[in-house]
């Protein structure tokens, strides 16, 4: 009788495992939203820092959900989605190059050759910029590999 609870406890748990991962999308996210709510656009333009984006206006790509400000800023994305979404799923860019998969904080990033890359803290970026090309072809080449690996916190 134990036995039997025991493995239907687990086999609960292995199920539960499964279906939370194969609701998440291909990107990292934070409350089921890449990039933590932040507009993807809001990367690319002159202000320091990304803004959030609302719930009202989203779009769901690759399984992920992103968030924007403006309209004008989801038909962008969705148009050319690809261009505005962070490198390696939104994992720490450096720490990809490296061989790891580990979550990135949304507010540590770069955009470099109309690329947005992330990064998980500010020493990573400082590691990343001391070879930009040599990163970005290292992760760039090690990117299959590494997003089957189970993502490390950050």
């Amino acid at each position: 009788m134990i036995h039997r609870s025991m493995l239907r406890f687990a086999s609960i748990a292995i199920l539960s495992t499964t279906a939370t991962y194969a609701l998440a999308g291909d990107f990292f996210e934070d409350k089921g939203v890449a990039l933590s709510s932040y507009d993807p656009l809001s990367y690319f333009t002159s202000a320091p820092d990304p803004i959030p984006g609302v719930k009202e206006l989203s779009y769901e790509y690759k399984g992920s959900k992103f968030y924007f400000i403006t309209g004008t800023h989801l038909h962008a994305f969705a148009g050319d989605p690809e261009h505005y979404a962070p490198q390696y799923g939104g994992f720490d860019a450096y720490g990809v190059s490296q061989g790891r998969k580990v979550g990135a904080h949304p507010r540590i990033f770069a955009v470099v050759d109309g690329k947005l890359y992330l990064f998980s803290d500010t020493e990573s970026r400082k590691n990343w910029k001391k070879d930009i090309p040599g990163n970005v072809a290292r992760a760039s080449e090690q990117w299959s590999d590494v997003s089957k690996l189970v993502a490390q916190n950050r």
